[in-house]
């Protein structure tokens, strides 16, 4: 089942049974689509991995990336039905992870050119949780296309494999990546040592796709995109996260890990907008 918000500006779709990842991000002054989205990928094979199963759109990876500690690869919540009701204008999605214990719960509204997601996950069970929380929004890219990010450090996330960059050593960011020709390679990185909570995808058209979070909630920002390498992505994924490294006993080392004590709530408000530049 797909239900939409829609205001005059954006008309956004979401799918409840699959974890209310939303597969459309509709721009309504351009009739620009700023998702890569892919639906002959679903419903969801359990007998496939989450790349297996990758068609886009904007998801969230909750409790983890990695399949550890019995959770599945890149976590629950991607495979989880929610419930989708109504409160005026307002679409509320809830439900449990059963593995985890976390109870999740997303409230959804537009205004103008903004999506505006208000969080609340509450650790439901009776032991203390070390856990990764995520946002993963696949956008439509182009050569020339620029991601903006205010970072210090820039560090491969999978040197010599899906990363770029041979070497796991930390280095300056620039402050930009430019998107290459779609020549079948990936690139996949850390940005940490935040100096505020954006990401912005500059497009060559004059559209720019921008995100806004609270980096105490997501200190780092992690980067995947797809140049055709992914089930033929062409896509840059990004990734506001509360953890890192990718792993959890790493990120709990690294004192970067989001933890929820039992009864405990981490609540949170994330803008997604779509900004037309003459």
């Amino acid at each position: 089942m797909d239900t939409f918000l829609e205001n005059s500006l954006l008309r956004i779709e979401v799918d409840p049974n699959h974890g209310g990842r939303i597969t459309s991000f509709l721009g309504k002054q351009t009739q620009t689509e700023m998702l890569w989205y892919d639906a002959m990928r679903l419903p969801v094979n359990p007998v496939l991995d989450y790349d297996g199963n990758f068609a886009g759109g904007m998801d969230e990876l909750v409790p983890c990336d990695l399949p550890e500690h019995g959770f599945p690869d890149h976590g629950e919540l991607w495979t989880q039905p929610l419930q989708a009701t109504f409160e005026g204008s307002q679409l509320v999605l809830e439900g449990k992870l059963p593995k985890s214990g976390l109870s999740y719960r997303r409230v959804m509204h537009l205004e103008y050119n903004t999506l505006i997601s208000r969080y609340t996950l509450e650790n439901a069970s009776s032991t203390p949780l070390d856990f990764m929380w995520k946002l993963h929004a696949a956008l439509a890219i182009a050569p020339g296309d620029q991601l903006v990010v205010p970072a210090h450090c820039q560090q491969a996330a999978d040197p010599g494999d899906w990363s770029k960059a041979v070497s796991g050593l930390p280095c300056h960011w620039k402050g930009a990546y430019a998107i290459p020709e779609m020549d079948g390679t990936s690139d996949f990185f850390y940005l940490t040592d935040l100096q505020g909570g954006t990401m912005e995808l500059r497009r060559l058209d004059g559209l720019h796709f921008r995100c806004d979070f609270d980096t105490r909630i997501f200190p780092c920002a992690w980067v995947f995109a797809s140049f055709g390498r992914l089930n033929g992505s062409r896509t840059l994924i990004m990734e506001p996260c509360t953890n890192y490294p990718v792993a959890l006993d790493d990120a709990v080392k690294a004192h970067c890990c989001a933890h929820l004590k039992p009864g405990e709530t981490l609540a949170t408000e994330v803008r997604w907008s779509v900004l037309l530049v003459s």
